[in-house]
């Protein structure tokens, strides 16, 4: 996968499936997966709909929270500004294309790539944007097509990322730039506090998505598998996920034995998370990775 060593050691089953990490990198995975066609059909079919496995009500929460999405869009359309060049940018993996469409009232001319043909459906229909229904390597973009690619919560999910990233690489101009998050799951302090909390073994925390996201990145892994893809991280920032999950499925209390739930009460209701992610944040330890790099030519 990253290191080539394949040395895994087995962490815990999720759900029928086996989640490892190699001995040698560290890389954190998955090693059996669905066949690539059957999570094409996870996305076709329920990804956007379903809480188990994806979204759980994609469009409604979207229009419900507006608010809190239009904030994050802000925030990226702010943190992007600086490698606008000539103003081309793609997005990979769109989904419904909202944040495109935010993106282009700031005079960006975007595109989309998207394998759910529910989502492609809603951004070219709806919403009227420029989206490919597929993969990005059957696009067929000319060499040199964007200033800034987008690959936001999809690196974990591919089957064949380093083709991806070969293909971002190729489409990019020179000075171009590829913007990656990824969520930082099994190895955050957040994941290990809760493990020990609930006198688990660290890692061994359920992930988010699973089977959905093949690999569980930490700030080491993701770094080392973009180098690997053929970039070069030139700048790195640390968010928190979860500010519209935390308004859809508020964190359970009273579950637990009696400090358990004593702990979750301070954490969640008294604010004690708030604080604690802001903390993190400012310190690169919050539990969403983003990276920015350039392509080796």
């Amino acid at each position: 996968m990253l290191c080539g060593k394949d040395d895994p050691e087995l962490l815990s089953i999720q759900r029928t499936w086996p989640v490892v990490r190699c001995r040698n990198c560290g890389l954190i995975y998955l090693s059996s997966r669905p066949v690539e066609s059957a999570l094409e059909e996870m996305y076709s079919k329920e990804y956007y709909d379903s809480a188990d496995v994806g979204y759980g009500g994609y469009v409604e929460n979207f229009n419900k929270y507006n608010h809190i999405f239009t904030k994050l869009f802000d925030t990226r359309a702010k943190d992007i500004e600086p490698f606008r060049g000539e103003g081309r940018l793609l997005e990979v993996g769109c989904a419904h294309g909202f944040l495109l469409d935010h993106l282009r009232r700031y005079n960006w001319d975007v595109k989309g790539v998207e394998v759910s043909p529910l989502a492609a459906g809603y951004a070219s229909g709806d919403l009227g944007l420029d989206v490919y229904n597929g993969k990005l390597e059957d696009a067929g973009y000319p060499d040199n097509s964007f200033d800034v690619v987008l690959l936001l919560d999809v690196l974990e999910h591919l089957h064949r990322p380093f083709e991806t990233l070969r293909e971002i690489g190729r489409i990019l101009t020179s000075r171009g730039v590829l913007v990656v998050q990824c969520p930082w799951e099994l190895t955050h302090w957040e994941e290990k506090a809760e493990a020990m909390l609930k006198g688990m073994k660290c890692c061994t925390i359920t992930p988010d998505a699973v089977p959905a996201h093949l690999y569980f990145f930490g700030p080491g892994t993701l770094s080392s598998f973009l180098k690997k893809g053929g970039f070069e991280v030139f700048r790195k920032q640390s968010g928190n996920y979860g500010a519209i999950r935390r308004y859809i499925k508020p964190a359970e209390i009273n579950v637990g034995a009696f400090y358990e739930r004593w702990a979750r009460f301070v954490y969640f209701k008294m604010g004690l998370q708030k604080v604690l992610y802001t903390l993190a944040k400012s310190a690169g330890r919050g539990n969403g990775l983003i990276r920015y790099a350039r392509f080796n030519r």
